[in-house]
């Protein structure tokens, strides 16, 4: 089964998941990573999803694309930095 069958993305990209990885899953909230290919540049980007539960089907309440490499280390950078206040 193709990764996008997994997850409540739209019919856009679902197809075009090349990895993915639930951060967390409960209360009705849905978190989680997924690495997707860009159907008009065929480049990856990875997306942060945040999805709610209605009951019977998942919404999107938030979502974070990231588009190149330094993109991705710039977050990692903060959220490495930041953890460290926590």
């Amino acid at each position: 089964m193709p990764l996008g069958q997994n997850f409540p993305v739209s019919e856009y990209y679902k197809n075009r998941i090349l990895d993915a990885e639930t951060l967390s899953r409960g209360g009705g909230w849905w978190t989680a990573v997924l690495l997707i290919v860009d159907p008009k540049t065929e480049k990856p980007f990875v997306a942060l999803y945040r999805w709610q539960s209605d009951g019977e089907t998942w919404k999107t309440r938030k979502s974070i694309s990231l588009k190149n490499r330094r993109q991705i280390e710039q977050m990692i950078q903060v959220l490495d930095r930041l953890k460290e206040k926590m």
